[in-house]
Formats: C-alpha cells, sequence, structure tokens
C-alpha cells in the first residue's frame, strides 16, 4: 500500500512538471509578443536615424528566430529531463511492484502455512472433543456406580453408627457401673488413717512395736545398689525428721557384700534419727551382724539369727601366696566384725570361734530370737508388730515364690534357678569384695575376687 502511494506521488509531480513546462512556453511566447510590441512603439522615437524598413524586418526575423531557437533548445532539454524523471518513475514503479508482488506471495504462503496449520488444529480439536466426550461417558458411569456405592456405603454406615451409638451407650452405662465397683473398691482397699509416730515404739503392756511409714524393707542378698537405695532411704527420712525412730525391717536375708553391710551398718550408726533393726523371719550372716551391732533391735521369738565365720571357696588354681593372701583378708574381715559381736556378747573373739563350731561342725551358730536376745544378738523379743502405715490392702503379685526368689538372690528367677550356688556367689562380687552370706549347701559362703 506504501508503495502505491508513492508511485502515486511520482505522477503527480510528473505532470506538475509538465504543466510548468507548458506554462514556462506559453510565458516566453507571450514576452515574446511584447517584446515585438515594444520594439514597434519605440521605432518612432529612433526614427531620426537614417533607417530603412527592410532593416528592421530583418533584425524582427533574426530576434523572433533567435527567441524559437533559445525555447526549442529549452524545451529540448526540458523534455529531456522529464523523460528522465518519467524513466525513474517507471523503474520505482517496476520496482514497488515486483516487491507488492513479493510480499502477496509471501502473505500467500504465511496465509497457507495458517490456513494448514488452522486445519491440523481443528482435525485435533475435533479429535480431543471426541475423546473428552467418551471419557466424560465413562466418567459419567462410573460416577453413576460410585453414586450406588456410596448410597449403600452410606446405609452401611447409617447402621453402624447406629450400633456404634447403641455401643457407646452400653460402654457408658458399663463403665460408670465400673467406676462405682472401682470406687466401692478402692474405698474397701485403703483406710483414711494416719500413721502413728512413737519416739519409744515398744508397747510394753502388751509387747508389740508399732511401726510408722518410716519403715525400710531389707529382704534377700545385700548388695551394693540395695545398700545404696537403704543409705538414701535413711538420709531421707532424717531430713524429714530426725526425733521419731527409723525401722530396718528385715523379713529374709542371707547377708551378702561385706562392703554393701559396711554401708548401711555406717548410716545406721551415724544417723540422727535413730534407725531400729526388726527381724521378723531369718537374718543370716551380714543381716545378722546389722542386727545385733545395731543401736537397738526387735525380734520375734521364732525368727532366726545366725552367725558363721566368714569362709573362702577358692576355684581355679591358687598358689600359696594366693591362698596365704586371701586368709590374711578373711582374718582382717572377721576380727572387725566378729570381734564387735564377741564384744557385745561379753566374751572373747576366741571363745566366740569356739562357740560357733561346738554348735555345728560348718560354724553356723544359729538361734531362736528368744534365745539370741539371752546371747545379746537382739535387745527386745516381741510378741506382735502394729504397723500403722499399712492404709491399702497388699498386692498379691508381690507375694509369689518368682519374688521370693528375685529378692533372694536379686537375679532373673528362671535364670537363677538354672545356676548352681558357686556360679551364684562368684557372679554377683565385684572387684576386692566379698560375699559374706549364708548358703545351705556350705559350698559358696564368701568369695573373693
Amino acid at each position: 500500500m506504501f508503495g502505491l502511494n508513492y508511485n502515486c506521488r511520482l505522477i503527480r509531480l510528473g505532470f506538475s512538471f509538465f504543466i510548468s513546462l507548458t506554462c514556462y512556453n506559453i510565458a516566453l511566447a507571450n514576452k515574446t509578443k511584447g517584446k515585438k510590441k515594444e520594439v514597434a512603439v519605440v521605432s518612432p522615437i529612433v526614427q531620426k536615424k537614417p533607417n530603412t524598413n527592410g532593416t528592421d524586418a530583418v533584425s524582427k526575423t533574426n530576434l523572433q528566430h533567435d527567441l524559437e531557437a533559445e525555447n526549442a533548445l529549452n524545451r529540448a532539454r526540458l523534455e529531456k529531463e522529464l523523460s528522465t524523471i518519467i524513466a525513474q518513475i517507471e523503474q520505482l514503479r517496476l520496482k514497488k511492484e515486483h516487491q507488492r508482488l513479493d510480499k502477496e506471495i509471501e502473505n500467500e504462503n504465511v496465509r497457507s502455512a495458517h490456513d494448514k496449520a488452522m486445519l491440523l488444529l481443528n482435525m485435533e480439536q475435533e479429535k480431543l472433543t471426541i475423546e473428552l466426550g467418551l471419557a466424560q461417558a465413562k466418567c459419567m458411569k462410573k460416577m453413576e456406580q460410585y453414586h450406588i456405592q456410596l448410597t449403600e456405603l452410606d446405609k452401611k454406615i447409617q447402621l453402624e453408627k447406629g450400633q456404634a451409638q447403641l455401643l457407646q451407650e452400653t460402654s457408658h452405662r458399663l463403665k460408670s457401673e465400673i467406676e462405682v465397683l472401682e470406687a466401692t473398691n478402692t474405698r474397701d482397699k485403703y483406710i483414711q488413717k494416719k500413721p502413728i509416730y512413737l519416739k519409744d515404739p515398744l508397747i510394753k503392756k502388751i509387747n508389740t512395736l508399732v511401726l510408722s511409714d518410716r519403715c525400710i524393707e531389707l529382704n534377700g542378698t545385700i548388695t551394693p545398689w540395695k545398700a545404696n537405695y537403704i543409705v538414701d532411704q535413711i538420709h531421707y527420712f532424717n531430713n524429714k525428721n530426725k526425733e521419731y525412730p527409723i525401722f530396718l525391717v528385715i523379713g529374709y536375708s542371707p547377708g551378702g557384700y561385706e562392703t554393701a553391710g559396711c554401708n548401711i551398718l555406717q548410716a545406721i550408726e551415724y544417723s540422727k534419727a535413730p534407725v531400729y533393726v526388726v527381724v521378723k523371719s531369718f537374718a543370716a550372716s551380714m543381716a545378722a551382724l546389722i542386727t545385733t551391732l545395731a543401736p537397738k533391735s526387735y525380734a520375734y521369738p521364732n525368727a532366726i539369727i545366725l552367725h558363721h565365720h566368714p569362709a573362702s571357696f577358692l576355684c581355679g588354681n591358687f598358689n600359696l601366696r594366693a591362698t596365704k593372701e586371701a586368709y590374711t583378708n578373711l582374718d582382717k574381715t572377721w576380727k572387725r566384725l566378729g570381734g564387735r559381736v564377741a564384744k557385745k556378747m561379753g566374751i572373747s573373739l576366741e571363745r566366740f570361734n569356739k562357740k560357733l563350731y561346738e554348735k555345728s561342725m560348718y560354724g553356723d551358730w544359729e538361734e531362736y530370737g528368744d534365745q539370741a536376745k539371752k546371747l545379746k544378738w537382739v535387745d527386745y523379743v516381741i510378741n506382735s508388730i502394729q504397723n500403722s502405715a499399712i492404709s491399702s490392702l497388699p498386692d498379691s503379685a508381690e507375694y509369689t515364690f518368682e519374688q521370693f526368689i528375685k529378692h533372694y538372690y536379686n537375679a532373673n528367677p528362671t535364670k537363677t534357678i538354672e545356676l548352681s550356688a558357686e556360679e551364684i556367689a562368684y557372679n554377683k562380687l565385684a572387684p576386692h569384695d566379698v560375699n559374706y552370706s549364708y548358703r545351705p549347701d556350705h559350698k559358696a559362703q564368701m568369695m573373693g575376687k
């Protein structure tokens, strides 16, 4: 479009130039006529000179020829320039026409490619439309199936909700009944009664010992970790109150580690609150030493107190020096512990040693509580114990053979039963310690490691 407008402008310019040239020729011709008139007017003035009419005619003719020649020359020059301009205009027109044709061809190619692309897109659209229609049909079919399933599930859910609600109501009712039963059972198991604290816990009229909640249980083998637990409880009760007594209650203990027992004795002797030992059933070896050396001790008449020598069960290849060192260590242990028992009894250590073997070939001197009092192994023989701290019904699960073995050996019951007495004692020793305990089979009463 731009090329066509440009060609039109060039054509207008050529016509304008042609019209200008024509106007110039007309003006030039008018000028020539004016000169002729002017010559005619002036000629009377110049008639003073002697001129003839023939000469004037020649001059006019010559002037006219000159003007015509000049006019022809100018016309030829202008025609040539006009031809050149027209030729350029024609070239530009041809060029623009060529460009227009090229542009039309390019546009046609673009249009063709666009039409082809649109055709492909239309075909693809039709294909996708068909596929979409099929997918929608399948989806609608599945949706109908799902709707049917959802309807069935909704019916089941409503049914299950009804059943669940019924179960929940039943559960709430049963829970309420259970809570009522548990509350009743709890009230029956627990007693709302405060412990009795007495500075002198022995009621002499009825020979009954009154225990408070300041009690520490000692059952089974005396081990370092059990001794630490007992000692920490003594510290706790001291921090709580230093006036009322603390009770170390021995149910059934064969003794145990020498260092552990000495740890308990040390805590008992230096406690600001008095620590009293109470023997219910059996206290042997290190447990018997704790009972005898305590500031005050109590025992049932049928409780058994057993003292004996420490003994060594040497396993492996021990030379003479090792045997001598073991004997020296045993002798030191016995002098420290057995010497204190003999002193309380009011006899010498040699006499105490002799009496041990008068009672038993193994050196196990055991006495019931009433006889132990005469020997000053215990301070008081009591008829009964009133434990004012028991405010709940005991759990029967804590009173089984497995629990007894667990406390006695401080180990797994099943595994312990499979071990021999030597293995049990040997496996429980810490480095450089002594297991000072009573064994009925007399095979492993004391061992060093």
